[in-house]
């Protein structure tokens, strides 16, 4: 078999893995559950499920509009749904709370409710971007972002009930 010109430019075992990932060019985070093509059903201005080409289902999601849910998040803390190291940083932050913040933006109608349940059922609770990853907020670390949550008397993003398992 022949060798592919760009071979020695990849590492690491081929494969997929269903991780969340930030898209800066698009300004949105894409996660896919399986490694299929898909067909995009677009929900509401930030959310568009992605459905499998083959079979219909359900299978990952794109929510767009990350800038402006980070400055959300950061208004109202997101301590609780975030992973910190031992010195209090925050490290990453929870895929369940950009589906909650996108949520509530808008009017609840039932095609919304339906595509944010039906998201929010792909999602493993260990879903987590990391901050690296994310685009930083005009004056703002992630340490001041951490302490400021904690001061906060808006702890953590609640569940929208509808959304609630």
């Amino acid at each position: 078999m022949e060798k592919h010109f760009l071979s020695d430019f990849v590492t690491g075992e081929p494969g997929f893995r269903p991780e969340p990932w930030y898209n800066p060019y698009g300004d949105c985070i894409e996660y896919q559950t399986v490694n299929e093509a898909v067909v995009a059903d677009r929900i509401d201005g930030l959310l568009t499920i992605y459905r499998s080409a083959l079979t219909d289902k359900p299978i990952g999601f794109q929510i767009k509009g990350v800038r402006v849910l980070l400055e959300k998040l950061k208004c109202h803390g997101v301590a609780t749904l975030s992973s910190e190291a031992d010195n209090g940083e925050l490290l990453s932050l929870s895929l369940f709370a950009f589906l909650n913040v996108a949520y509530i933006q808008m009017p609840e109608t039932p095609e919304r409710l339906h595509g944010y349940k039906t998201v929010t059922s792909l999602v493993p609770d260990s879903a987590q971007l990391p901050l690296t990853e994310l685009p930083r907020l005009q004056g703002s670390s992630a340490q001041q972002t951490a302490s400021h949550e904690r001061e906060s008397s808006l702890a953590h993003v609640p569940l929208p009930e509808p959304l609630r398992p």
